[in-house]
């Protein structure tokens, strides 16, 4: 779950702060998670942080899971850059928090593991990718160009291996609304059975994402998230 609501929070590049909030549906389930993201940036450094709170019943059988995810890193000609990226996860009266530390000279990304609050080990981690997921989706203005084109690019929080995400235009708008049509692999499936194939309506003026779907999981239903709040200060 945490891949299709991460890649809800698509925003505008050109402003100095933004928030938005998003909720996700799955079939009869309803309503089962909320995400909410925040992007701040001035003309050299950015943050990015994305909170995911289950709902409802998911709520009750996740233990009232709570994700977090943050990209901190600067600007250079228009591209975010990052250095750090953090996830945190709490489930019930556990919690799992990961800093991943990009070199990028040496090409390496370094993990710091924490549990409950303790240090719990420092590596290397296993591949090195020049962005993050949340990085990535910032930056894919700059990126697609020919809506002919399949594009694959490497950030870490997309394939678990390698990083790997396939992005491309739709050849057909499979929403009800207008906008653009985007279909992302990341080869990381949400429930047994799907695909990991994300579809995203996307405003082309100021390139927020307006509404996302991941199509028959589990045969039940579609996964839908939608944008319900939007807000941004110049």
């Amino acid at each position: 779950m945490k891949y299709i609501l991460l890649c809800f929070l698509f925003f505008s590049l050109y402003s100095k702060t933004i928030t938005a909030t998003y909720e996700a549906k799955y079939g009869w389930f309803g309503t089962i998670a909320t995400a909410q993201g925040f992007f701040e940036k001035n003309q050299t450094n950015y943050k990015i942080q994305t909170i995911v709170k289950t709902k409802g019943l998911a709520a009750v059988l996740s233990h009232h899971m709570i994700q977090k995810y943050t990209s901190i890193g600067i600007i250079k000609n228009n591209k975010l850059i990052p250095f750090e990226y953090i996830t945190y996860r709490k489930r019930g009266d556990k919690e799992y928090k990961r800093i991943y530390l990009f070199d990028h000279k040496k090409k390496t990304i370094t993990r710091i593991k924490y549990f409950n609050n303790k240090f719990d080990g420092k590596e290397k981690f296993d591949y090195y990718a020049p962005q993050d997921i949340l990085s990535l989706y910032f930056n894919l203005p700059l990126y697609l160009k020919d809506k002919n084109k399949i594009y694959t690019f490497y950030a870490l929080g997309a394939r678990k291996r390698d990083g790997r995400v396939d992005v491309n235009f739709c050849k057909k708008n499979i929403f009800e609304s207008k906008g653009v049509c985007i279909k992302a692999n990341l080869y990381n499936k949400v429930f047994s059975g799907d695909k990991g194939i994300l579809y995203l309506l996307i405003n082309q003026k100021n390139w927020v994402t307006l509404e996302g779907i991941v199509k028959n999981v589990l045969k039940i239903g579609d996964l839908k998230g939608k944008i319900i709040n939007f807000k941004q200060v110049p």
